[in-house]
């Protein structure tokens, strides 16, 4: 009986649950947001005055991509996640479409700044309505993956039927965005899909060989392809005019802003100084308005997301639910450490946005679509327990209270959840 009415639920598409979602995660997300607003505005007016002599430009389009982002999350956020799951496939097959569709189509459709990215209609920079399938590849993967793992998760450890299937679904899917090119998009892919992968209970051997195999993959496309870049973060002055340009007037914004910055609004690299102040180096405006207490603001919330996502997948109710919300933190945490790690001149320049802030809104609605996903699943996790989510698993959690993100109580409750179900 309990089988047959999970299946009813599951193919409802609204929730039924009377639980809130988790109201702290859904305050940070939509601080940001509208913070975010705030710090496009401020970093672009000067650029869409001269370039379209309009100065809130970027904003309205920001403004446009947070709206059906906020509306889209609060719908999402009442859907039951497990229609995900039921259209994982559906939804991996529409992306690997779009992402075929990005290099197939003509350039005038494609091509932004040397990139093949987008699919834009109609005439001007990013026409009248434009999509970055990339984006949405993110989210999507996620879901594949953790509908694949959970399915699987007690053959993880045979690397035929483990690693080396889920290597080569990865490698396709960040193949197909590697050819954009996008490089900082696969290296987030690639460290979403090790995420997800470990907290299946892959073997922790097959993990770390994979882990030194991708960073030496990525350190010859480095040395090999990009030495320019390479050169220009060991050295930007080397190549002050050239690859180490953004670096360094990004660094000169964090300088100018001190620990109590020039004030919103104040900023002197947008003046045509920083290369598109509004995007991928959002945050060192934010340093050179807001200084030192305001970048370490903006870190403090991204912390809040992720020991927020993190604690909805260590309770998450099914092994899915527990991938999703592994897979969708990660996303957001590791994308913005990546992006301010770049913008503060720690590794070598990527392209990356940082999620909630800077200007695009491909990035803004899919980054809010998937934090409607993690609130739906906060709506079902146990509240009377600090870690594991339902009866059936508590005999294998009970080591779960030593660690309060309840990572190893993942990696337990899923292979133990499979190894049950395959017995049957």
């Amino acid at each position: 009986m309990k089988h047959n009415h999970d299946r009813a639920v599951a193919h409802s598409l609204f929730d039924r649950t009377t639980h809130p979602p988790d109201r702290v995660l859904l305050a940070a997300v939509c601080g940001l947001t509208v913070f975010g607003l705030v710090m496009v505005y401020s970093a672009s007016f000067v650029e869409g005055t001269v370039l379209y002599a309009n100065p809130v430009y970027y904003l309205l389009r920001q403004a446009t991509g947070a709206i059906i982002g906020l509306v889209a999350m609060l719908v999402v956020q009442r859907i039951d996640y497990r229609v995900w799951q039921r259209y994982s496939i559906h939804l991996m097959a529409g992306t690997l479409l779009l992402l075929l569709a990005v290099l197939i189509l003509p350039a005038s459709m494609t091509e932004v700044n040397g990139s093949r990215s987008w699919i834009r209609f109609g005439e001007g920079w990013l026409g009248i309505f434009s999509i970055q399938p990339s984006e949405f590849a993110k989210l999507a993967m996620i879901i594949y993956f953790a509908h694949w793992l959970s399915r699987r998760s007690h053959r993880l450890g045979n690397v035929t039927y483990g690693l080396a299937p889920f290597a080569v679904i990865l490698g396709f899917i960040c193949g197909l965005v590697m050819l954009q090119p996008d490089l900082g998009t696969t290296i987030v892919m690639v460290l979403i899909g090790g995420a997800i992968f470990f907290a299946a209970g892959a073997n922790l051997l097959h993990v770390g060989g994979a882990a030194l195999l991708a960073i030496t993959a990525f350190w010859a496309l480095i040395v090999t392809f990009r030495s320019n870049r390479w050169e220009a973060f060991l050295d930007p002055w080397s190549r002050a005019s050239t690859e180490g340009y953004q670096i360094i007037h990004s660094l000169y914004a964090f300088g100018s802003g001190g620990v109590l910055g020039q004030g919103i609004g104040m900023s002197r690299q947008k003046y045509l100084w920083l290369p598109q102040p509004h995007t991928d180096t959002i945050y060192a405006i934010v340093g050179e308005e807001l200084g030192l207490w305001g970048t370490i603001a903006v870190l403090l919330v991204f912390v809040i997301i992720a020991v927020r996502g993190y604690r909805i997948a260590a309770r998450a109710p099914t092994p899915f639910a527990a991938l999703v919300a592994v897979g969708i933190t990660s996303w957001l945490v590791f994308q913005a450490f990546i992006n301010i790690a770049v913008t503060t001149g720690l590794i070598p320049f990527t392209g990356l946005t940082l999620p909630f802030l800077s200007y695009g809104s491909s990035s803004l609605i899919s980054c809010l679509v998937a934090i409607g996903i993690l609130l739906n699943i906060s709506r079902h996790v146990d509240r009377s327990s600090s870690v594991t989510p339902t009866a059936k698993y508590r005999q294998r959690t009970e080591h779960a209270t030593a660690y309060p993100l309840g990572w190893r109580d993942w990696r337990a409750r899923l292979s133990g959840a499979s190894s049950r179900r395959s017995s049957r």
